[in-house]
C-alpha cells in the first residue's frame, strides 16, 4: 500500500522511454506524495513521465502547474470519472506547449469525434454540478467506510471515488451474493488476495443496498 520509491528510482536509471504513475492509484486509492513525484521527475533525465490523474477531482491533488517546470511531464485526465462520461471514452493530455507539439505529430487528423467534444464542453460548463457531485461522493465515501468498519470489514484509506476493502475469507461468497442482487464490485482476489474488492461509491440507495446484503437483510 505504499509507492515503491526505491524500485522506481532504480527503474529510471535504465532510462526507459516512458514512466507511468497513477495518482491516485487504482485499485488501492493511495496517493503518491508530491515530494516523491518531484524526486521522480528530477531523476527522469531521459524519460517522459506521465501522471495519470483520472481521480484528481476526488483527491484534490494535481501537478498540472508543474508542466512549465518539467517539459518531460505529461498529465493525463479523463471525463469518465467526475464528469460521468465514461461511454464517450474521452480524455485529455496536459503538457508544455513544446512537448505537446511533438505528441501532435503522432496523432490522427481527427482524434476525437464531435459528439464527445460536445459532451466534454458541456461538462466543463457545469462546474457547480460537478463540484456538488464530488462533494457528495466524498461524504458518502467517508460514511460508507465507517459503516463497513462497523461490520468488521477492513477498509484502506482512499483518495478516489472508490474504496478498497478486505472482506476476509468470506469475501468471495459475499461477492457472489451481491451479484445475485445485481450489485457488482471489482473483485481483486487474483492480485491482492481472497476477499479483496474495489467498491465504487454510488448513490445513497446503492450503498444502503450493499450494506443491507452485508448485514444479512438481503
Amino acid at each position: 500500500m505504499e509507492f515503491p520509491f526505491a524500485e522506481a528510482l532504480a527503474a529510471l536509471k535504465k532510462k526507459p522511454r516512458v514512466f507511468f504513475v497513477a495518482n491516485p492509484n487504482n485499485p488501492t486509492g493511495t496517493l503518491v506524495p508530491r515530494r516523491v513525484i518531484a524526486a521522480l521527475l528530477r531523476a527522469a533525465t531521459h524519460t517522459v513521465v506521465v501522471l495519470d490523474e483520472a481521480y484528481a477531482e476526488f483527491s484534490g491533488e494535481t501537478v498540472v502547474p508543474w508542466i512549465r517546470r518539467y517539459p518531460h511531464l505529461f498529465v493525463a485526465r479523463t471525463f469518465s470519472k467526475a464528469a460521468g462520461l465514461a461511454g464517450l471514452r474521452l480524455g485529455a493530455v496536459i503538457g508544455s506547449r513544446g512537448s505537446l507539439s511533438l505528441v501532435r505529430r503522432a496523432m490522427p487528423p481527427y482524434p476525437v469525434n464531435l459528439a464527445a467534444l460536445a459532451g466534454a464542453l458541456a461538462a466543463t460548463q457545469e462546474r457547480k454540478v460537478l463540484a456538488h457531485y464530488v462533494k457528495e461522493t466524498l461524504r458518502r465515501r467517508l460514511w460508507f467506510t465507517r459503516e463497513l468498519e462497523k461490520s468488521g470489514v477492513r477498509v484502506f484509506p482512499s483518495a478516489a471515488n472508490f474504496v478498497l476493502a478486505d472482506f476476509g475469507e468470506a469475501g468471495p461468497t459475499f461477492f457472489r451474493k451481491l451479484a445475485r442482487h445485481n450489485i457488482f464490485v471489482r473483485e481483486r482476489s487474483r492480485d491482492l488476495g481472497a476477499g479483496f474488492a474495489r467498491i465504487s461509491i454510488g448513490t445513497q440507495a446503492e450503498m444502503d443496498k450493499l450494506l443491507g446484503v452485508l448485514r444479512g437483510r438481503g
